[in-house]
């Protein structure tokens, strides 16, 4: 049986390299186990309180390797700049939805205000009046126009009768031959004798007297009528031889 001081005689010595030797005891530790040498180099000392690979660390539990630690103290890095950028672009997101809702509450109010402005200046047309229609008054009328006789004789006939009567008429002219040369103004219904001149004969001649009635307005009618007048035949005497 070999001292915890003196190599174990029946541990193999790796081909090629050093032969292991004894690492004294730390206070208060295991003993040491002899770690081969590798070819070529000096014989590897563990340190207590670490492990290499995953193994037991020092006195009171497990350890942790330097890069393994190292990694998760990245690791809850990374996970709380993730975790600050989250909330940071939540509250930029909280404030513009925030400051999109009054802005639509401002365009509410101004078109709720154009539209009642809109409303004020409204004016009604004043209602459009019709003038009453305009009547006309009837116009004149002659019922009645007629002479005593329409053929007399000359030279002893020197005048005629005319007989007339009118309907809406204020009054009448009488013309002799010439419509606008107006003998003279009668009543609507009359009866009166005018001139007729025979002249030197012995031709027949004629007249012609015109009737106008006169109406309201201006309104007026006219009519006429042709009286002739013959002379009787020329008489020859004779004696006898």
């Amino acid at each position: 049986m070999t001292t915890p001081n003196e190599p174990d005689p029946t541990m193999p010595v790796p081909t090629g390299g050093e032969p292991t030797q004894a690492v004294p005891p730390v206070a208060g530790g295991e003993p040491t186990q002899a770690v081969p040498r590798v070819a070529g180099g000096e014989p590897t000392i563990p340190v207590q309180g670490e492990t290499f690979g995953g193994g037991p660390g020092g006195p009171g539990g497990t350890g942790e390797g330097f890069d393994e630690g190292d990694d998760n103290r990245r690791l809850w890095m990374i996970a709380l700049g993730v975790l600050l950028i989250a909330l940071i672009i939540g509250i930029l997101i909280a404030v513009l939805a925030g400051g999109g809702g009054d802005s639509t509450d401002t365009t509410t109010t101004s078109s709720s205000s154009s539209s009642t402005t809109s409303s004020s200046t409204t004016t009604t047309a004043p209602p459009t009046t019709t003038a009453p229609p305009t009547t006309t008054a009837p116009g004149p009328q002659v019922q009645q126009f007629t002479v005593n006789s329409s053929s007399v004789s000359c030279p002893s006939t020197s005048q005629v009768t005319l007989t007339w009567s009118t309907q809406n008429a204020n009054d009448v002219t009488v013309s002799i031959d010439d419509p606008n040369g107006p003998f003279g103004n009668y009543a609507p219904t009359d009866t009166e004798q005018f001139p007729f001149a025979c002249g030197g004969g012995p031709d027949p001649v004629q007249h012609t007297y015109y009737l106008r009635a006169n109406g309201a307005g201006g309104q007026n009618v006219q009519k006429q009528l042709t009286v002739t007048g013959t002379f009787p035949p020329a008489t020859t005497t004779t004696t006898d031889p």
